[in-house]
């Protein structure tokens, strides 16, 4: 895995190489600049697997280079470790939200790094599966996609449009560096599109993009009071942070996305309506214990969500009155 790591400190950088030598990641390149970094990136051939960024630098900070770094097409998932010495919130949110995968906070242990380093290498392998069979996956019929393909599918879209969605393993990593506080005032909630599977069959892939991220806009609109950070999940499943003291209503989100949704009159490229309606299950305050906190945190979100999809299943459904044109259906 070839690294490049970005530090003004040169006996930081040092200490890092010798590190990461000897956990066997001898390929690493350092930089004492944002600017040498980004010359790196855009002009020479050599692409690197994993960025190692601390964000205390003169000039340009670390989060800033973070998001220059996501807006070269070649780099837009590969991993990024913040390595800082800023551990507040602040600090913390600024650098997720501007694409960071991971962080870890000065000084940090050998085997700390290790567990990040390992986590990135198989990032980068992953992307690098995904590549190799992306182009098996086009030559398929829709008739031929199994329900395993599909999911695989739905998990490698791109949305765009909202400035507070990351990735989801990045989601992850960011409920484990909050403190006990920002764990205190967190909840999580997961928001699953009903029927995602026949919305697929029938969806073009730009059509279906366009329903991944109409619910993402909707999703923001409706949490935009609170701060909140939210990731895709895949299979029409989005899990949200949100930094709220009080248990928030998931009847009333649910509400206020649904009717989001539907006040966008949402077509089919032929101008067929496009229904989508979405299920949200109660919130969940996140564990104080680290052990594989996210995914058991997200995991019951999601399961709560699916419940709630298929309670609805089972209610009458109160039609919503839309307004197509001059005409009300």
């Amino acid at each position: 895995m070839k690294i490049l790591a970005v530090d003004d400190n040169s006996i930081t950088l040092e200490l890092l190489k010798m590190m990461a030598a000897q956990l066997g990641f001898t390929d690493i390149s350092t930089v004492t600049s944002g600017a040498i970094a980004l010359n790196l990136i855009n002009t020479r051939d050599v692409f690197f697997d994993c960025l190692l960024l601390d964000i205390s630098m003169p000039d340009m900070n670390g989060v800033e280079l973070c998001g220059l770094i996501r807006a070269v097409p070649a780099y837009s998932k590969t991993p990024i470790i913040m390595l800082t010495g800023m551990t507040d919130k602040y600090n913390i949110d600024r650098a997720f939200l501007a694409g960071a995968t991971d962080y870890a906070t000065k000084p940090f242990s050998i085997l700390e790094l290790n567990a990040r380093l390992r986590a990135a290498e198989a990032m980068a392998d992953s992307k690098k599966i995904v590549v190799k069979t992306s182009t098996t996956k086009t030559d398929q019929t829709q008739s031929d996609v199994t329900d395993r393909q599909l999911s695989d599918l739905l998990e490698e879209v791109q949305i765009e449009g909202t400035d507070t969605l990351i990735e989801y393993n990045a989601l992850r990593n960011y409920l484990a560096q909050l403190s006990r506080a920002g764990l205190a005032s967190s909840q999580v909630i997961a928001v699953k599109i009903d029927n995602i599977k026949n919305l697929y069959a029938k969806a073009s892939a730009d059509e279906f993009l366009y329903i991944i991220n109409e619910v993402a806009l909707a999703i923001g609109d409706g949490m935009k009071e609170n701060g909140h950070m939210m990731a895709y999940a895949g299979s029409g499943i989005f899990v949200v942070i949100s930094s709220k003291v009080s248990m928030e209503s998931s009847v009333k989100i649910e509400l206020e996305i649904q009717d989001f949704l539907d006040g966008r009159d949402i077509e089919y490229d032929n101008g067929d309506p496009l229904d989508i309606e979405v299920s949200i299950g109660n919130p969940i305050r996140p564990s104080f214990d680290k052990s594989q906190q996210g995914r058991k945190t997200f995991s019951r979100a999601i399961a709560r969500a699916e419940i709630r999809a298929v309670r609805k299943r089972n209610e009458p459904r109160i039609p919503n009155i839309r307004l197509i044109g001059n005409r009300r259906l």
